[in-house]
């Protein structure tokens, strides 16, 4: 141990004396990769560098000599300190270890199956609340009239889905689709903008496609069309080997742009359509219960070291009771509380259903004026009841939201595993998904409260460069709890803001702008260790 430490110290002494300063030190720009020459901040590995410079640096970290191995672990932001000693894969006598409770000892549960995402957790069955969790379900799954008076009354006048669950197969992430079509799975959410990514005047921020009569939507579709991308190695690995190599998408890879059909109102010359997926609904109230202190300190943590990522938080949101709480859900943060939030919004955007906190419809002065210049009666939309969701029924949805569980992690202690878990420190994925966090005082579900989870996200915003621009390129790291069991509970593999990752490796292939370095790590890994990555992540 004590030669271990003098090591790491030579190491430190060796990157202070190499201008490793907090700002970057030095000649920043100097200090780049060809293979990421577009990030600001990453290591460059120059010849000097090497230990032996015929071999070049596509060798990996094992031919950098020990100087410039510390100056790019400070600057790529790999180092996380305690999450970089995973928990225990077993506890002392044998039994599962902390490593496989993603949600913490309250908000797990050990199942593998295709109803994996739709467990109560321990948290809700210990406080009693398994038949308020079983009404809210019934809100998510149920589909929504038109009928004021009747069950599940209120849709409309225009709106996106019948029901919550055709957006979330398996309580989990929508799939990719061709078009808007009204089908189970289809969960993309389209918005109309201008460049700068304000909404297009009169539209809705999520565009409404479907209107109850005499009512007219927004649009009578999205057109999608998926398109073909090559990166500057064409979509090869160093070792000449392709992308997707054994797969129908062998070499391939593709990204969407959609464009509105039949819009109502007039549009500016200059708008744009950017489509954006549904995220899963499990372990959100977990989320909900990490607390801004924690955020905030995760966020000045990311920008004291010099390295590319810098993660941006959210902006400080006005709740309904008053407080100003931070920005930390949906792909921008812009909502801050699950009470405030995804879901409680989101049902609210979806259906048109009104309640006491959503008094009003979703609709812009603009579309109440084209039907009055259409001639369409517009007065019933007056007289529409301001609670067409009861208080007690949205309660009820949302002791649901809260207490969904996480499933817990799987063959931890396959040999694979663990080295697709050491990779995964290794190549800087780290750096934005933070695997753990401890929860702060949670009195909407006290169970949650002081838990350690494990979600592997940082709860921030980041920039992934112009390849993956939609109506903003900042978003929100998704967190990887439960994502091995997505093809089993949702029925598909569909990944990124947009769905154009059909899978674990695309999904790290779609990489750039901050996180680029490790995309070009990534690709410098030999097969097995990129499949004993993506055994890691099914894993989770």
């Amino acid at each position: 141990m004590k030669n271990f430490l003098a090591f790491v110290a030579a190491l430190a002494l060796l990157a202070a004396a190499a201008g490793c300063a907090p700002d970057g030190g030095g000649n920043r720009k100097d200090f780049i990769p060809p293979a990421a020459a577009k990030v600001e901040g990453h290591p460059r590995v120059p010849l000097a560098a090497l230990k032996d410079p015929r071999a070049g640096a596509g060798a990996g970290f094992g031919n950098i000599r020990p100087e410039f191995v510390a100056k790019s672990c400070i600057s790529c932001h790999v180092n996380r300190g305690v999450d970089t000693v995973p928990p225990p894969h077993k506890t002392p006598d044998g039994k599962r270890g902390p490593a496989y409770y993603l949600g913490g000892k309250s908000g797990t549960v050990f199942t593998a199956t295709s109803r994996a995402f739709e467990q109560p957790s321990p948290a809700i069955v210990e406080a009693g609340l398994e038949k308020r969790f079983n009404a809210g379900e019934a809100f998510f799954e149920g589909n929504f009239v038109e009928d004021s008076d009747m069950p599940f009354g209120g849709l409309g006048p225009t709106y996106m889905k019948t029901s919550c669950i055709a957006c979330h197969p398996g309580y989990g992430r929508a799939r990719r689709t061709a078009n808007f079509a009204e089908e189970y799975g289809n969960g993309y959410i389209a918005t109309v903008h201008r460049p700068d990514g304000s909404v297009a005047e009169g539209y809705t921020p999520m565009l409404q496609i479907h209107a109850v009569k005499p009512y007219l939507p927004y649009a009578r579709g999205v057109k999608i069309e998926w398109r073909e991308f090559v990166d500057r190695h064409g979509n090869r690995y160093p070792d000449g080997s392709p992308y997707n190599a054994g797969k129908p998408t062998e070499g391939k890879l593709v990204y969407p742009t959609a464009d509105i059909i039949g819009p109502l109102l007039p549009l500016p010359d200059d708008y744009r359509v950017s489509i954006e997926s549904t995220i899963g609904i499990y372990g959100t109230g977990l989320l909900d219960a990490i607390s801004d202190e924690s955020i905030l300190g995760e966020h000045r943590r990311q920008h004291s070291f010099s390295g590319p990522v810098k993660g941006i938080r959210g902006k400080w949101i006005e709740e309904p009771d008053g407080s100003r709480r931070l920005g930390k859900f949906t792909w921008h943060c812009d909502r801050a509380t699950l009470g405030n939030g995804p879901g409680s919004n989101g049902i609210y955007n979806t259906t048109n259903v009104t309640r006491k906190d959503r008094p009003d419809l979703y609709a812009t002065p603009q579309w109440l004026a084209k039907h009055e210049e259409m001639g369409i009666d517009t007065s019933p939309l007056k007289m529409r009841k301001i609670e067409e969701l009861s208080q007690e029924d949205f309660e009820d949805f949302m002791v649901w939201h809260r207490g969904l569980a996480v499933p817990a992690a799987r063959g931890l202690d396959r040999p694979e595993v663990q080295n697709g878990q050491k990779i995964f420190y290794e190549i800087g994925c780290a750096g934005c998904h933070k695997p753990e966090w401890n929860t702060g005082f949670y009195p909407p579900l006290p169970g949650y409260s002081n838990q350690t989870i494990r979600p592997y996200t940082d709860m921030l915003m980041h920039d992934m460069g112009e390849e993956n621009r939609g109506r903003f390129r900042t978003f929100r790291t998704p967190p990887l709890w439960g994502r091995g069991l997505m093809r089993k509970t949702a029925g598909h593999t569909d990944m990124f803001h947009d769905l154009r990752a059909r899978d674990f490796e695309e999904a790290v292939l779609w990489h750039f702008g901050e996180a680029e370095f490790a995309r070009e790590r990534f690709r410098e890994l030999s097969a097995k260790e990129r499949s004993d990555l993506i055994e890691f992540l099914e894993a989770l």
